[in-house]
């Protein structure tokens, strides 16, 4: 999809939804729980929920969870559960924000109501917190409103179960050509540093945001198969320690355990945000008399490497644009 037909589709469902908008405003919308017009075609669709029948050009999708993935493909939804936050929105392009604006939040904790009154042909449920949670939503409360699928995400799957719920949305064009631009990248990093990635390793630190935030003094260190470890490794880094058995993505230690840690790596990398500068959560890391007595931050070996942690490949180049640009300031590299 070029991105002049992206922008005409979002500019047509933007209409739509600011339209939804305002029939739940007025309370002209019905709140009946009837199915939403799903007279077009149809075809079957394989979810994790079992084989749904669903629109097969889907035209008003209620979007549950993970509001950054939606707007990063593309998708215009008449309702998100919830919307995206500011510091979510700071990682996309304008336009994603004006979606975001347009679609009706129907809530974290949904309100089925507002759901029934936007008549959705399609709801998509994408919220790795649904299984963390063990069933946070009514299936059958959904399936009475509109066919309803769901597609359980994790971070080691992010890469089928995203091209999946493009192909649900009908956004694999988009997926196809975020998938093209990141596969060219991890390439051309792999080709210009291929001597340094073979005889280095490297360690992903991290401190993690919002309700996740840990304690004072307390930091991530991010295991392989993480947010910000898949792509670098991708990319061809050797990222240590190896990841545990038990499948956590990381660990949580203290700043006086850095030292020890960090011997382990040659090079550490830390976080920095959309404005390209050092994370709130982890810039009182770098003010410690720790941080700046390790080796790495002494002798140009810690880097600050952006990271978004949305889990679509278009939303990870800017994570591979600015590793390629970090790896090139390594001693080794020049």
């Amino acid at each position: 999809m070029t991105m002049t037909s992206l922008l005409r589709r979002r500019g047509a469902a933007l209409a739509g939804a600011i339209l939804s908008a305002a029939l739940v405003l007025t309370g002209c919308g019905s709140s009946s729980d009837a199915p939403g017009d799903t007279t077009g075609a149809m075809r079957s669709f394989e979810a994790d929920n079992g084989t749904i029948e669903i629109p097969a050009d889907p035209q008003r999708i209620v979007a549950i969870g993970q509001a950054p993935i939606y707007l990063s493909l593309g998708v215009e939804p008449v309702g998100l559960g919830p919307k995206a936050t500011e510091s979510e929105l700071a990682w996309l392009p304008p336009e994603a924000g004006q979606v975001n604006d347009a679609a009706v939040d129907v809530g974290d904790e949904v309100d089925y109501e507002k759901v029934a009154s936007l008549r959705p042909d399609l709801i998509v449920i994408y919220d790795p917190a649904h299984v963390w949670e063990g069933g946070k939503y009514n299936e059958e409360r959904f399936q009475s409103i509109a066919p309803t699928i769901y597609i359980e995400l994790s971070n080691t799957n992010w890469k089928t179960q995203t091209e999946r719920l493009a192909n649900a949305v009908g956004e694999l064009g988009t997926f196809a050509d975020g998938k093209a631009r990141y596969d060219t990248l991890v390439t051309e990093i792999n080709g210009e540093y291929s001597e340094l990635l073979t005889s280095t390793t490297f360690m992903v630190l991290n401190r993690w945001g919002g309700k996740f935030t840990p304690e004072a003094g307390v930091l991530n260190m991010e295991y392989p198969g993480s947010y910000c470890t898949t792509y670098a490794e991708d990319a061809g880094l050797e990222i240590v320690p190896e990841a545990p058995a038990d499948g956590d993505i990381s660990v949580e230690l203290s700043v006086e355990q850095l030292s020890d840690t960090v011997a382990d790596a040659d090079v550490i990398i830390y976080p920095l945000g959309a404005d390209g500068a050092v994370t709130p959560e982890f810039a009182p890391v770098l003010e410690t008399n720790i941080w700046r007595s390790i080796p790495q931050s002494n002798d140009g070996r810690a880097l600050g490497v952006q990271c978004d942690r949305t889990s679509t490949y278009s939303s990870k180049i800017v994570n591979l644009e600015s590793l390629k640009e970090a790896l090139g300031t390594l001693p080794a590299a020049g």
